[in-house]
């Protein structure tokens, strides 16, 4: 029997089915034909490994619906498979069975583990936790001896766009040769696609690349370009880590010092801060551990403290106190040796002034005297979850001045942070230029061209500050 397939795969999509890599990525823009390749490399696997278990996993039903499973019944010829609508499971002819699933957070993704899987799709990888699809492949394996496959598609942007651009991204060095996971020792593949390598929708809708080209400038950049420096829904787009991430460094005692922490028994975030003598602030220590009681939380905090502290702030609700013993966890944090400063709990201002913080600036190296972009608040290189969670923040869709509270576990670093710079009002420029004993990079500048010129420059000239 001779079925024909209506599918002509452009040069990018042949990339996609050709490659042999452990795990593949395909995207990088807006309808680049991601979907529809996804659809037939699953089939063709299908095909192949008789009696294969395969899932494709969106975040809704609906979102299946009208793409993944749309492309599956316009694309597969009925005569190769049966399709049973209430579960959503498609059964090719030799057996394999393909399983249309959703998965929003991580608990739903926790929900398949202990399963077996021979090949795993994931469409629009980037609305994804990293964390949920460690979950899904840890379920990919084959007792039947095929060869275990992850494949997925994405553009920028969206909660997963931080680690799917550290993977898959920039670990190939945006797709120009393929690397290997340390920990799986499985090859990685990231393959770029436009819209323009779309030959059949260039085809059939000329103008869907003017609607591209005429989105507001992140969204342009991101969708048409496939930028992934830039994306949609991104809060802090201030922030960039080869501004705000330095190596650590030894910190003069004379520098004030700061602790600053959110809690819950899901998750204590401690951080630990410097203030240099131009009011530049160092996030240098960072504590991340889930289910602490308060007695262990503050044995833990004092561990790592080894230094003298000012003030350690904490969010208002740890004042609130409890029935059955009338104490807050103020109280019983102050009475296991951690008291705490009140913070300022007001969300929008808190991102606001955090925004400020992040700002990056240009200004003049006091070595150098050369134009360099920097910024008030940088983060040590060792607080690997502050600077994983910050860029990964979305715009509430409700109030885009808020940031998103979900996922949470994204929350709990930034939160903290947000409490500090709530309490830590960023030093005006004024202010700082009458400091006669703590002369900024630009002054002394000024004061070095005034002894060149004998005074006789406009030396205001000579700074940007």
């Amino acid at each position: 029997m001779n079925i024909t397939i209506n599918y002509e795969p452009n040069e990018k999509q042949k990339l996609f089915h050709e490659c042999d890599a452990d795990e593949v990525v395909y995207g990088g823009a807006k309808g680049g034909g991601k979907s529809c390749a996804l659809v037939m490399e699953c089939l063709a696997y299908g095909l192949e490994n008789a009696g294969a278990s395969m899932y494709i996993f969106r975040e809704t039903y609906d979102d299946l619906e009208a793409n993944i499973i749309r492309e599956w019944k316009e694309k597969v010829p009925r005569e190769l498979y049966s399709y049973h609508e209430s579960k959503h499971v498609a059964t090719l002819i030799n057996g394999t069975s393909v399983k249309f699933r959703y998965i929003r957070n991580f608990a739903d993704a926790e929900g398949y583990q202990g399963r077996s899987m021979d090949w795993i799709g994931v469409d629009e990888l980037t609305k994804h936790e990293k964390k949920s699809i460690q979950v899904l492949l840890s379920c990919l394996r084959s007792p039947k001896g095929f060869k275990p496959t992850f494949r997925g598609t994405c553009n920028p942007g969206g909660i997963g766009h931080t680690w799917v651009k550290e993977d898959f991204i920039e670990a190939t060095e945006y797709g120009k040769k393929p690397t290997i996971d340390e920990v799986t020792n499985n090859k990685r593949v990231f393959i770029p696609a436009k819209v323009y390598d779309n030959v059949v929708l260039m085809q059939n809708d000329p103008n869907y690349v003017k609607r591209l080209e005429n989105l507001p400038e992140k969204e342009r950049k991101a969708f048409l370009d496939g930028d992934w420096d830039i994306f949609e829904g991104q809060y802090f787009g201030e922030f960039k880590r080869h501004i705000h991430v330095v190596e650590p460094f030894v910190i003069p005692q004379s520098w004030q010092r700061f602790r600053f922490l959110d809690y819950g028994l899901d998750m204590l975030a401690a951080y630990w801060a410097a203030i240099d003598t131009q009011g530049n602030v160092f996030v240098y220590k960072e504590l991340y551990e889930s289910d602490l009681i308060i007695s262990s939380a503050a044995q833990r905090i004092k561990d790592m403290t080894n230094e003298d502290i000012k003030l350690t702030y904490a969010p208002p609700d740890l004042w609130n106190r409890r029935q059955d013993t009338g104490k807050s966890a103020s109280d019983l944090f102050r009475e296991n040796g951690i008291p705490f400063v009140k913070a300022n709990n007001e969300r929008i201002q808190g991102w606001l002034n955090l925004k400020e913080w992040l700002k990056p600036y240009e200004t003049l190296d006091e070595q150098t005297g050369e134009t360099v972009t920097t910024a008030r608040l940088k983060l040590f290189s060792n607080c690997v979850n502050l600077i994983r969670t910050l860029p990964q923040l979305q715009r509430d869709e409700k109030d885009p001045n808020d940031v998103a509270s979900e996922p949470h576990e994204l929350t709990h670093g930034p939160d903290a942070l947000r409490y500090f710079c709530s309490m830590r009002m960023r030093p005006s420029k004024k202010a700082q230029e009458k400091d006669p004993d703590n002369p900024t990079p630009q002054e002394k500048h000024q004061k070095a061209v005034k002894a060149m010129t004998g005074g006789r420059a406009n030396v205001s000239a000579f700074t940007k500050w």
